[in-house]
């Protein structure tokens, strides 16, 4: 296969310090341009990285150049820009989550499907040896018992779009994301019940804050997923089996150079500490974009994953306890 020519879309902190880097390292991408409405940024950025950089993005999506586009932007306008580059021709390659609306995501995955276009959600630590360690521990489990799932983060000085109800801030789309994501990754072939789930927001504030679910999968394991925004730093998974338990930190957002540690007990009790493998999860999950990018039948599992972690979420958020996806206020 030829090179494949990236641009991103959106050139905030997040695109700047991880997925500019993380494209530009690949041998099978072509980071060809940046594009932005900030002409500051994208005169930086397209000298920088030696890339073309747009401040109108027709102009981009117009371009013979461009394979694929890489949405790094604010939740809420994934949708528009996510049909407008698949109508261009484009592949998309999209920050999690995908959309906040189930309907949306459907519409973005059909329409992907009947132009022949790739599609990705951008879940990146699935695609690192940590997230790959957990998986073993569940595989070689006897009778897994329950799973805990946390991702908090403390409060952040310049929120942005995090805290603007219409770009779909809060903490269920920013953080809950992962958990969600985690769940699903692990029990794939397993059908799923939410028993539970409640999404708060504090009074006066238009968006949430934490919430918590309660899901059982059909060989028995029971999961407990709990997210919020102001609260310490917490990003961790928890497992539980007959035959031991495993938990690792950091599970989800980690720094490039991130050496994990697995904590392990025997059926006693018994703990043994061991270090994992180091690697940047970006460049990983870019690995495994490539590979979608060259099997039809793994782009069409991409489709389907993406629609199951939307569809799960659209439940959080319509459980009858959360009064038809309103906010209780605390």
């Amino acid at each position: 296969m030829s090179l494949l020519n990236v641009v991103v879309w959106g050139l905030g902190g997040h695109a700047q310090n991880r997925i500019l880097p993380a494209l530009a390292a690949m041998d099978q991408i072509k980071l060809v341009g940046v594009c932005s409405r900030n002409y500051q940024v994208v005169n930086a950025c397209a000298k920088k990285w030696n890339c073309y950089g747009w401040t109108d993005h027709k102009q981009m999506l117009n371009s013979t150049e461009v394979d694929i586009v890489y949405i790094a932007t604010p939740i809420g306008i994934h949708f528009s820009m996510a049909k407008q580059s698949l109508e261009a021709g484009k592949h998309v390659w999209c920050e999690k989550p995908l959309t906040c609306s189930y309907i949306d995501t459907q519409e973005l995955v059909s329409l992907a499907e009947k132009r022949g276009k790739v599609i990705t959600e951008s879940f990146m630590y699935l695609f690192h040896p940590q997230f790959q360690r957990v998986k073993k521990f569940v595989n070689d489990s006897k009778d897994l018992h329950s799973v805990i799932c946390r991702f908090g983060i403390p409060t952040i000085d310049n929120p942005g779009f995090r805290n603007n109800s219409e770009l779909c801030g809060g903490a269920l789309w920013d953080v809950a994301t992962y958990t969600i994501s985690a769940l699903l990754s692990l029990f794939s072939d397993q059908q799923i019940k939410l028993i539970f789930s409640e999404i708060l927001s504090k009074t006066g504030e238009s968006v949430d804050s934490e919430g918590r679910a309660l899901l059982k999968f059909s060989q028995g394991v029971t999961a407990y997923l709990e997210w919020s925004v102001g609260v310490a730093y917490k990003n961790e998974i928890d497992l539980w089996a007959k035959d031991g338990s495993f938990f690792t930190d950091k599970i989800f957002s980690k720094p490039k150079d991130y050496q994990p540690q697995y904590k392990i007990r025997d059926i006693n009790g018994n703990e043994s500490v061991k270090n994992g493998e180091q690697s940047e999860q970006f460049i990983d999950m870019f690995h495994n974009f490539v590979r979608i990018m060259k099997n039809k039948e793994r782009a069409a599992a991409e489709r389907k994953t993406i629609l199951q972690r939307a569809k799960l979420m659209n439940d959080i958020v319509n459980y009858n306890g959360v009064k038809n996806g309103k906010l209780e206020k605390f």
